[in-house]
Order: C-alpha cells, then sequence, then structure tokens
C-alpha cells in the first residue's frame, strides 16, 4: 500500500531495490501488481467527487491529510488510462504539469489536502514514475502526456552514441557534437525523467537503431552525488526500457583538471544524516575509477574527513572535446559505411531542394 513521500522515491532506487521496497516479484500479476500500488477500479469520476466520498475511500487513520494523497493520485492517474482505454475520454496530449492542474490540484483542494509544505506536483511526478518503472502497469504514452524536454535533444545517425548532460546549459555543446559527429545527444534538464527516457527510447527505435547494440554514453554530470544520482537514473531507465548493453564515459572527474584548478574549483559537498548513504554510495562508486586527482577533493577537518565535488562547468568545452577525440571518435571509425549513407541522403535532399528553388525561382541565377 503506497505511503507519503519517502526521503528517496522508489523510481530512483536501483530497480531490484525498488521492487523489493514495493514488495514485487517477477511473479506477480498485473492485478497483483495494481493491488499492491493500492489502485482499484472505481466507476465514480474520482476528480468530480466531494470530500466524503474522498474521504471514505482514501482516507487513512491517523495521517497527515484527510487521505492518503499518494493513493489518491495513483488511482486518479489510472483511472485516466481506463477510460482513454475504453474510448471514454481522448488521449490526454497535455503536459503532467497541466494534469496536477486540471486533476490532482482541484481534487486535493475538495479533500482538505492540498499542502503549502510539500511540493504535491513533484509527488504526481514521482508516483507516475513508480506506476510506470517500478510497478510496470502503465506507460506514459498510455495517457498521451507531452515531453517537455522534448526540444532538448537531437538524434543523429548515430543513435548508439549519445553524450548527454545534466543540465540544460550544456545544450547548445551538446548540438554542436551533433551537427559535428551525427550523434544523438540529449540534455537531462537537472533532475532524472522516466518520461523523458520513454520517449527518448522511442525516437531511437524509430531511427531503426537495434536496441540489441552496444551503446556508448558520455555523461556531463556534477561530479558529486547527486549528479550521479541523475546519471544513474537515467542509465537505470534507458536499461529498464530495453537498452541493455551500456557503456558509460564520465567526462567530469578530478582528473580532466590539474590540482591547482581543483582547489580553486571544488565546493563542500552537504553532509548531514540525510546525506551520509548518499554520499557513501557515490565516493564508493567513484572510487573505484582510481582517479589520480581524487585525493585533492578530501580534506581532514577536526578529525573528520571533508568532501568535496566539481560541477561540470569546472570543466571547459575544449576540454571535454578533446577526451571525446580519444574516447568517441574511435567508436564512431567503426561505422564509417553507415556515416556515408547518411551524407548521401542529406546530399540527395539538397539537390532535390536546389532543383526545387531553381525551378520556382527562375530569376535568380
Amino acid at each position: 500500500m503506497p505511503t507519503e513521500l519517502s526521503a528517496t522515491p522508489l523510481h530512483l532506487l536501483a530497480l531490484d531495490d525498488a521492487l523489493k521496497a514495493a514488495g514485487i516479484s517477477p511473479s506477480d500479476s498485473p492485478a497483483d501488481r495494481l493491488k499492491k500500488a493500492g489502485i482499484r477500479h472505481f466507476d465514480e469520476k474520482i476528480h468530480e467527487q466531494k470530500k466524503e466520498w474522498l474521504v471514505k475511500n482514501f482516507g487513512e487513520a491517523g495521517g497527515k491529510y484527510p487521505v492518503n494523497v499518494a493513493r489518491l493520485i495513483r488511482n486518479l492517474v489510472w483511472q485516466k488510462k481506463e477510460r482513454i482505454e475504453r474510448k471514454q475520454d481522448p488521449p490526454f496530449k497535455e503536459l503532467v504539469r497541466t494534469y496536477w492542474y486540471m486533476y490532482l490540484k482541484p481534487t486535493l483542494t475538495r479533500a482538505g489536502a492540498l499542502s503549502d509544505e510539500t511540493d504535491q506536483y513533484k509527488q504526481l511526478s514521482e508516483n507516475l514514475a513508480d506506476l510506470v518503472k517500478v510497478y510496470s502497469v502503465m506507460k506514459y504514452k498510455d495517457i498521451g502526456f507531452r515531453d517537455e524536454n522534448q526540444p532538448n535533444r537531437k538524434m543523429g545517425v548515430f543513435g548508439n552514441v549519445i553524450p548527454f548532460s545534466e543540465k540544460l546549459g550544456h545544450f547548445d555543446y551538446l548540438a554542436e557534437l551533433h551537427e559535428k559527429h551525427h550523434v544523438t545527444v540529449i540534455a537531462l534538464g537537472g533532475q532524472p525523467s522516466v518520461l523523458n527516457a520513454e520517449y527518448f527510447v522511442d525516437d531511437i527505435k524509430a531511427g531503426r537503431t537495434s536496441l540489441r547494440r552496444s551503446f556508448y554514453l558520455y555523461s556531463i554530470v556534477d561530479f558529486d552525488p547527486s549528479g550521479w544520482i541523475i546519471r544513474d537514473a537515467f542509465l537505470d531507465s534507458l536499461r529498464f526500457y530495453g537498452i541493455k548493453n551500456i557503456q558509460t564515459f564520465d567526462l567530469i572527474n578530478p582528473d580532466m583538471l590539474t590540482p591547482e584548478e581543483i582547489l580553486l574549483s571544488r565546493y563542500p559537498i552537504k553532509a548531514g544524516p540525510d546525506m551520509t548513504e548518499k554520499n557513501r554510495r557515490w565516493l564508493a562508486e567513484v572510487s573505484k575509477r582510481r582517479y589520480a586527482n581524487m585525493k585533492y577533493l578530501f580534506e581532514e577537518v577536526g578529525g573528520k574527513t571533508k568532501l568535496y565535488g566539481l560541477e561540470a562547468e569546472a570543466v571547459s568545452t575544449a576540454r571535454v572535446d578533446a577526451e571525446l577525440k580519444k574516447i568517441m571518435e574511435p567508436v564512431l571509425g567503426r561505422d564509417e559505411d553507415k556515416l556515408k549513407l547518411y551524407e548521401m541522403k542529406n546530399l540527395d535532399k539538397a539537390v532535390s531542394e536546389l532543383i526545387l528553388f531553381k525551378v520556382t525561382h527562375p530569376d535568380i541565377p
């Protein structure tokens, strides 16, 4: 049965850990998974019901709100999926945020459960991601949600070679890589999105790239626990959608800077009880890579070790280019025939456009 927001949403955990936390086993039927998500069928339109009905069906004794918000969210979303499948409603064709304003916020208001303290739009996003990735009872396209991050990716002839960034600020640079090397690129916008990954993989398949191929991913994310949570969540979502064979190259790391540059650029990583496990996991993972300059991200203060991170912007794109020349261009060189075919198609298109222009503009030499 779903509870209110926990410290770490299920979909951000490694998939095996998430399934365990949700009490799901591979043998569970769809009906079993719906039951464990706290979902059941309602003939009444949930978003039109009054407070008494909402409390009767979603109330939780001793809870913070008159209703269990997570369970209400999941049932609202599931009912919309059901009604679309049965042709009772048309596909939604709107952003998740629009769904919040049209359906969830008014329902929470009537239930007396709208909060000024909790980001309940975020709670909607996280419960949606859990239904898709953890409980595996639906996909975003079942409802028709639009992907607001769609403008921040470009699909290339090399659908399996993917430089990606944590922040939108790197998208112009990624677009340059796309134009120069015909690779596929995506900027994640500062947070992992299962919706974004679903539609991104659909675009890869539409480009005739087999998901069974080896995929080469080049990350531009902050060298800190939060940056790597975004990195790992994106990679985990790609695996969930069928891309299993992934090699990852991390372009932001201490060996991309000199010791002097690290000391000038580093910043203290947040500590505290809520960060201890997150920091420990990140440190264990990056320590496997044996970066020579990692030692400059530690400092002994009062008998305790102070940990530092690096922002992605601390490494110039010129240095990233130099690194990609060593680790990405050899991968592209294996597909020269494919690139030539792509360029010939572009040439044919350019010739056709030139002929059309000449026909429609005879006075211009």
